[in-house]
């Protein structure tokens, strides 16, 4: 709770929240943000002072909602972010149902492992999470961003079917665990880089990808705990190969879209919502 209320007092000097006025001025007057985005830009001359008038800080919670910002844009450019956001509610619902319930599936039948071994498996998970975030710094220096999220999204799928197969094994479930923490723990900054290279944006897509995954850990999680309590835990690996199958074939859709997508270098002056506004020679902005 302290850290959504701090956000909320920050979000109110700024009078950023729609329903209340704020009395306090907000933390950076406009042309004190535009100074701080263009440092660049500072001078004294009467074209700085035009540019310094256009934009502004940021007017309302929702501002980058606003259809004039979508004008223009393609149903591809809007595919491509339903499809990543999709791709993320299920890898990221992954992480937070696997992590959450792997202790309650262990402990019950058939396995009927120990409770204190048990425990070990979620912090075995999100330690191979950390390493596979280690590995894939230097990976992802030779490897595609695209390339990162197959492997990874094939892995997870591979990796659920091999556990249904050997659910009666504590060895493998021990070492898919390990597993699904190495090709989960790069899918979401793999899938950023990816569609980043698609859509070339700077801001405000990135809200609809990071709102997809949060969205994803805690409703699978909600959604896998009631299927347990009802079905049995042996449907917790069952759910996890269906959530796995769902992100290969939103990632397929992605890479479909992707195809159909305009190469952003095919008209580079053109108006586009993912091109950020730049300043002419006499400072004023423009697309």
């Amino acid at each position: 709770l302290p850290v959504p209320i701090a956000v909320f007092l920050l979000l109110y000097k700024e009078r950023m929240v729609p329903c209340l006025g704020g009395s306090s001025h907000p933390l950076l007057s406009a042309d004190e943000l535009a100074m701080e985005a263009r440092p660049a830009d500072r001078d004294d001359g009467p074209g700085a002072a035009r540019g310094s008038q256009a934009p502004r800080g940021h007017d309302d919670l929702l501002s980058c909602c606003q259809s004039k910002n979508f004008r223009g844009a393609s149903c591809t450019y809007f595919a491509v972010h339903i499809t990543g956001a999709l791709v993320l509610f299920m890898t990221d619902g992954i992480v937070g149902e696997y992590s959450g319930f792997v202790y309650s599936y262990a402990v019950e039948e058939p396995l009927s492992v120990v409770h204190k071994v048990a425990g070990y498996l979620p912090s075995l998970f999100w330690g191979f999470i950390t390493l596979g975030r280690l590995i894939s710094i230097p990976v992802s220096y030779r490897m595609k961003p695209a390339t990162m999220v197959f492997i990874n999204v094939v892995g997870v799928l591979v990796t659920f079917l091999l556990l249904l197969i050997f659910s009666s094994s504590v060895v493998f479930l021990f070492v898919g665990t390990a597993s699904l923490g190495l090709f989960l723990s790069s899918t979401f900054p793999s899938m950023l880089a990816y569609t980043e290279d698609i859509l070339q944006y700077k801001g405000c897509a990135t809200t609809v990808l990071v709102t997809g995954a949060g969205i994803g850990e805690m409703v699978l999680q909600l959604l896998v705990g009631s299927i347990i309590h009802e079905q049995g835990s042996y449907s917790f690996l069952v759910c996890g190969m269906i959530f796995g199958g769902l992100a290969f074939t939103f990632y397929a859709f992605l890479l479909f879209f992707h195809r159909m997508y305009p190469k952003p270098s095919a008209d580079l002056d053109a108006p586009s919502p993912d091109k950020p506004a730049v300043t002419d020679d006499n400072g004023l902005y423009q697309r």
